[in-house]
């Protein structure tokens, strides 16, 4: 899967709920296990990075990604928080105009 393929996943994820857009807040990387990737749903390896992020919430259950998925979760996160912001604000001023 080519890293444009796996942002979309992790995007979509992050629109549907299945991945938090809150921050994690605690973060640890650890030998991997043989288990899937909660961003591109990939096993991470022998030899890769396993990044464990604990966010509030997935119920206290931590989310396991390569760390390439977690850069890109992190980011997509922040993105669509963004937009977010940027499509309330303007509701708002759109609100006050007379129609």
């Amino acid at each position: 899967m080519d890293f444009g393929a796996i942002r979309l996943t992790i995007r979509r994820k992050l629109e549907n709920g299945r991945l938090p857009l809150e921050k994690a807040a605690r973060v640890w990387g650890r030998s991997p296990s043989g288990q899937a990737c909660d961003g591109c749903g990939m096993t991470i390896g022998t030899g890769q990075l396993a990044v464990d992020g604990l966010a509030r919430t997935l119920g206290g259950k931590a989310m396991q990604l390569h760390l390439r998925c977690f850069e890109i979760w992190t980011q997509e996160r922040s993105s669509l928080l963004r937009e977010r912001e940027r499509s309330a604000a303007r509701s708002l001023s759109l609100e006050g105009q007379p129609a």
